[in-house]
Parts: structure tokens; C-alpha cells; sequence
């Protein structure tokens, strides 16, 4: 009997272990990515948490010169947050700050950084595209021929689900493996119950 009272006293600890190891909300991914070189034109940045967080979160953007970048506005889907910038950024180095208020109620904060290289921007007129415009760093513009056809969207939307199954699957592991342990526990009494 004092065998089964630790058992059972294990198997509870394991099930509050996973809530409290992601009680915290950090960014674990971003579109784009902490320390990444981009060259496309970036005009909303994606923060994913490992948990949950409330609609107060916020994120602010900095240049290289440490100039507050307009944000048109912010939105928060738990457990991710969406900034969308009024433009788009020109060449430079960007640092994104962002304080969260977890559904834990504990407030976390951070930051992540990106570079934007020099980029092709499509610009549209009557539905069709009719001519690209090369960003320079020196934010000089140079016009070129058109080209039809957009991989970076598709490339950003893969990221995006790969980015929310990974958060979901550090989230379900622990709880999948509570759950077969408190089965074969409750298996095994079971079953020497039944031959007694």
C-alpha cells in the first residue's frame, strides 16, 4: 500500500511538471529569424511563444539607429503575436522588443534581431505586375524589368506552419508521456488485483 501512495504521488508530479516547465512565455521562432539576413521586403514581423499569452502583449521595433519604427498596429492569437509595420523596412539592422504577459500571469520580456539586405519589390498597377524596383542600402531605387511570380510568400507560410507544429508538439510530448506512464501504472494494479 505505501508502494502505491508513491506511485500515485510520482504520477501527479509528473502531470503538474508540464504546466509549470512552459508556465513562462518566451518566443521560441520568428518570421524572420533572430540573427537572420533577409532580402525581401519585410511589412509584418511573426513572434511564436511556447505558450500561452494575453492580448496586452506587445512588440516594438528599432532601427540600427535606435529609431522607434511605426507599427500600424499588433495582434495577438495565443500563443503568437503579429506586428504589422505601416511600411515596409528599407536595408538595415532591426531589433524587435517584445514584452508579454503570459495566461500564467507572469510577464516576460525580450528581444530578437534581424538584418534586412538589399531586396526586389514588385509594384502593382491594375492587377498586373508591371514593373520591379531594386532597394539599394543607400535607399536609391532602380528600375527593372517585371517578373511574375511570388516563391517568398509560399516560403513564408511554410514557415509559419512549421513554426506552429513545433510549438505544439514541445506542449503535447510531456503530457503524452504522463499519460502512458499513469497507464501502464494503473495496468499493473490492475491487473494484481485481478489475480488475487
Amino acid at each position: 500500500m505505501q508502494r502505491m501512495k508513491w506511485l500515485l504521488l510520482l504520477c501527479a508530479t509528473l502531470l503538474v511538471f508540464p504546466i509549470k516547465a512552459g508556465a513562462h512565455s518566451y518566443v521560441t521562432e520568428s518570421i524572420p529569424n533572430d540573427g537572420e539576413e533577409v532580402d525581401y521586403a519585410v511589412e509584418e514581423i511573426n513572434l511564436y511563444f511556447n505558450a500561452g499569452i494575453e492580448r496586452v502583449s506587445t512588440a516594438s521595433v528599432y532601427n540600427e539607429h535606435g529609431e522607434e519604427i511605426d507599427v500600424e498596429r499588433i495582434e495577438v492569437e495565443s500563443p503568437d503575436l503579429t506586428v504589422f509595420l505601416t511600411e515596409r523596412l528599407l536595408p538595415g539592422e532591426y531589433v524587435v522588443e517584445w514584452k508579454a504577459l503570459g495566461e500564467d500571469t507572469h510577464q516576460t520580456e525580450g528581444s530578437i534581431s534581424f538584418e534586412v539586405l538589399e531586396y526586389e519589390v514588385e509594384v502593382v498597377e491594375d492587377e498586373e505586375i508591371v514593373e520591379e524596383e531594386l532597394v539599394e542600402e543607400n535607399g536609391e531605387e532602380v528600375i527593372e524589368e517585371a517578373e511574375t511570380g511570388s516563391m517568398e510568400e509560399e516560403s513564408n507560410v511554410v514557415k509559419e506552419n512549421e513554426a506552429v507544429e513545433s510549438s505544439m508538439g514541445r506542449f503535447l510530448l510531456p503530457i503524452v508521456i504522463t499519460g502512458i506512464i499513469g497507464l501502464f501504472v494503473i495496468l499493473r494494479f490492475g491487473l494484481k488485483r485481478l489475480r488475487k
